[in-house]
């Protein structure tokens, strides 16, 4: 017992110095973004090289594609990202372009659009932009790709699936087995759509599709400006199917076959940068990934989603 007690009160200590420790991070950048002492722009240059000076900044899009900053105000999900691409586009003197990786299969409607809009901002101020796909760049992760001058995939890379889903479980046949019934009191008809203890009805079914339509458009004008690809030759493809590398690039969905590596050498090259060029990579604080990856097991993780019955939004995504 008193072993145990020992390895129980190490472990608790060790969380604490953690949570202090990233406590005091935060209030550093605070104040950093408050006009005084630090600069939470600065990023430490890549391993790759030793060289300071214009060089490739690189924006990681890892996992589901989400709004996110938690409790502790920490950046992440789709904010994370925004966030980093403006601090890239602050630094156009070390910043020639920026190279975004992406390993995602989608996500939220809204913070793939977020994403895309911010992009087309770094495009419009002629910062060129190279899509790196790692495993997997489906749907929303298309999305934000498209808005890339130039998209590299790897031949085994999954993409495409271009299209928007909703979807939610139907446990009617459960509550009724079970006898649990929902007592609901609501101000509109349509004020529970898609709850988990009925069935959908026609005209909810309508109205979803409209919705879904909707968003579908606007990937598919979205994709089809970026990429400068008319609609009606997108459309063939856009039916939710995924594809490989060698299939994106014969339906023009992506420009090469190639890894991380030649991503980069594509951005010096648009940069007009030599090829020994710095590459500004993007750094995580092991402490706020740990705190981060603790509230991901309860809020917004798989606790939450198994705890709620009625968890449901519209996403870019790829749904396997």
């Amino acid at each position: 017992m008193e072993k145990n007690r020992k390895i129980l009160i190490s472990i608790l200590s060790l969380f604490i110095m953690c949570l202090v420790i990233a406590m005091f991070d935060i209030s550093l950048q605070l104040k950093s973004d408050s006009g005084g002492g630090g600069d939470i722009n600065v990023r430490p240059i890549s391993m790759r090289s030793i060289k300071f000076g214009p060089g490739i900044g690189v924006v990681r899009v890892e996992g589901a594609i989400e709004m996110g900053a938690n409790q502790l105000g920490i950046r992440n999900g789709a904010e994370a990202v925004i966030g980093r691409i403006d601090e890239l586009m602050s630094n156009s003197g070390n910043i020639k372009a920026i190279v975004l990786r992406i390993n995602s299969p989608g996500g939220t409607v809204a913070a793939t659009q977020e994403i895309y809009q911010k992009l087309w901002q770094a495009r419009k101020k002629n910062i060129p932009l190279v899509a790196s796909m790692g495993d997997i760049a489906a749907s929303g992760g298309y999305y934000i790709a498209s808005a890339c001058n130039v998209i590299y995939a790897n031949y085994g890379t999954l993409t495409g699936s271009i299209g928007v889903i909703a979807y939610t479980p139907n446990m009617k046949k459960l509550f009724d087995n079970v006898g649990i019934r929902m007592d609901v009191i609501k101000s509109g008809r349509y004020k529970d759509i898609m709850s988990s203890w009925r069935d959908i009805s026609d005209d909810e079914r309508r109205l979803l599709q409209e919705m879904i339509n909707s968003s579908y458009k606007r990937f598919l004008s979205d994709v089809s400006l970026g990429r400068n690809i008319p609609i009606a030759e997108l459309e063939p493809y856009a039916d939710g199917r995924i594809v490989n590398g060698d299939m994106a690039k014969s339906y023009k969905l992506i420009d090469e076959i190639g890894g991380f590596e030649e991503s980069l050498a594509k951005a010096k090259e648009l940069a007009g940068l030599s090829s020994d060029a710095p590459v500004y990579e993007e750094t995580v604080n092991p402490f706020h990934q740990i705190l981060l990856n603790l509230e991901g097991v309860f809020k917004g993780g798989i606790l939450e989603k198994a705890a709620s019955a009625d968890f449901y939004r519209f996403e870019y995504r790829y749904v396997q």
